[in-house]
Parts: structure tokens; sequence; C-alpha cells
């Protein structure tokens, strides 16, 4: 059980004044505790003011067929069930974001190149998906992606549903979304079941895009936080073909950061860039092409 007081006191626009005895009334079975401040005014000009203290939903009907000073009460506060602790996001993306909302539609085949009047045949290239991706690793607006931990190749199904998952859970009014990715451009051959081997390629089955490791598959960004789009692009990292882990700028300073601390803080002068540079112990002789050139630190030896 609790109380409520309820004090009205009426001002007049002359020199004099003059007030209405305080009324007290006792509202019991009140639940929710608010607080109202209502300034009541005829022809412009401010008549008294009311503060109620602990009113409930449960004084309207009191409100309604009680004095008129009341009634305004009932029209001008809405009672609204539940807080926000935080305010909404914007609408609007901040200066120097890109425009489009949503991710566009890929195409499944890709354009013949001129002069030829079907798709050139390719093989399959594996290389491509082959080392660490050192160009496509960084996001370009320093906010949220989707980062692949092992290569793959991704197909015209995987692109569809990143497209659909982003645009239909993802509110595109408060943040963007770009492609990292190429569309599917490296053709793919399949001999059907049940068929004889040999006899050159199989037939056109599907295109592909080949993605090598730490490449940023899409890029979200806008006026949300990490933490209210972690779950959708947890459920689309999950739907790709390889293992892949949606990332932040900070996440990817972060990992940059315990690297760098590693390699300043080894004391060991007998690094692997060291002793392939030098050939320590004739290292070339037992050391292929490829381990130089697709190694995390590669690049540093070539």
């Amino acid at each position: 059980m609790c109380t409520s007081c309820i004090h009205i006191s009426v001002q007049s626009n002359g020199n004099k004044s003059e007030a209405i005895p305080s009324t007290r009334m006792i509202l019991s079975e009140l639940v929710d505790t608010i607080f109202v401040f209502v300034r009541i005014s005829d022809d412009n000009n401010t008549i008294g003011t009311i503060f109620i203290f602990q009113i409930d939903m449960a004084c309207r009907s009191f409100i309604k067929n009680g004095s008129h000073l009341l009634r305004p009460i009932l029209f001008s506060r809405t009672i609204v069930n539940g807080t926000q602790d935080k305010p909404p996001f914007p609408k609007v993306l901040p200066f120097g974001l890109p425009l489009q909302n949503e991710l566009p539609e890929v195409k499944s085949v890709p354009d013949t190149p001129p002069n030829h009047q079907v798709y050139p045949n390719i093989s399959r290239r594996l290389l491509e998906c082959r080392g660490i991706e050192i160009i496509h690793n960084k996001l370009i607006h320093k906010q949220y992606g989707i980062m692949a931990l092992a290569p793959g190749l991704m197909k015209e199904n995987h692109f569809n549903t990143i497209r659909d998952m982003t645009n239909k859970r993802i509110d595109m009014e408060r943040c963007f979304s770009i492609w990292r990715v190429d569309p599917p451009w490296h053709p793919w051959y399949f001999k059907g079941l049940n068929k004889k081997r040999g006899a050159g390629k199989g037939s056109l089955e599907y295109f592909v895009t080949p993605i090598k490791a730490n490449r940023i598959i899409i890029e979200i960004g806008g006026s949300l936080s990490f933490d209210y789009l972690y779950r959708t692009l947890l459920t689309i990292a999950e739907s790709l073909p390889f293992p892949a882990i949606p990332v932040s700028q900070e996440l990817l300073d972060k990992w940059e950061a315990e690297r760098n601390e590693i390699q300043e803080k080894n004391i060991n002068p007998l690094r692997w860039e060291y002793l392939i540079r030098n050939n320590i112990m004739n290292c070339h002789r037992f050391t292929d092409f490829y381990d130089i050139e697709f190694a995390r630190y590669g690049p540093k030896v070539r």
C-alpha cells in the first residue's frame, strides 16, 4: 500500500494572487511511480500549476471524473510501460561512410571476355587459395566485418545467403554494407556420374571465387554497435564453407599489437626469416619455393 498527495495552487495574472486550499487525497493500491509536471493554460494565460507525486493508471478514472483542473492530465501525459536506458540509434550515417545500405546482388555468370563466344577453359589454379592474404586483410572504414580464417571457394549460393541474411536481419537505415570479394569468376568443371574418365575437361558446372586466409568477406558499419551486430555476423560466418569469424577494428588492432609484442620481445636471434635469408645449415636444400611464397613471413624473405 502506498499513498499519493496532490497539491493544487492557482496564481492569477494580476498583481494580487489567490490560492486554492490544498486538496489531499489518498489513493491506494498504486503500482508504478512516475512524476508529472503539468501547466494548465486558459486563453494563452497560465492559470495554475499541478504537481502530482506517485500517480498510477488506477487513478485515471478519478482524473477523468474529477475536477476540471485535473482533466488535462489525461491528455497531457501518456504513461509508457517500460523504460529505455539507452537512446535510440540515429538513422543518419556518420560523415565519410558509403551510402550503399544493402548488399547488391552479384552475377552468377561473369561476362564473356572479348573475342570469345563462350567462357574460356581455365585450370583449377588452387594456388589462388594458398597462403595468407596480404592486401585485403584490413577494414577500409575501420568498423566491422567478417574475416576468413582458412582458404576456400565461395559459390553463388554463399553470396546469396550472405546477402539475404544481411539485408533482412540488420537495420539498413542505420548502417551500410559492402562486398570485399569479387563475384564468382573462376569456372569450375565437373563430370557427371557414371561417365568415363578422360577425354578432356568436363562440362562447366558453376563459377567460384577463391578466398585466402585472413581475407575480409564483407564490411559493415554505421551507427550500430559491434555487440548489436555480433550475433547476426556470427550466423553469417557459420554459413560459409570455411572457418570465419566476425571482427572489428579494435579486435584487429589488438591482434596486431600482440604479434608486434611477440616479435619485439623475442630474444631468439635465429628467427625463421633469418634462417631462410641467410641459408643457415643449407636450409635451401630442403625448403620448397611454396614454403617461402605462401608463408606468413614469406613476403619479407622474397
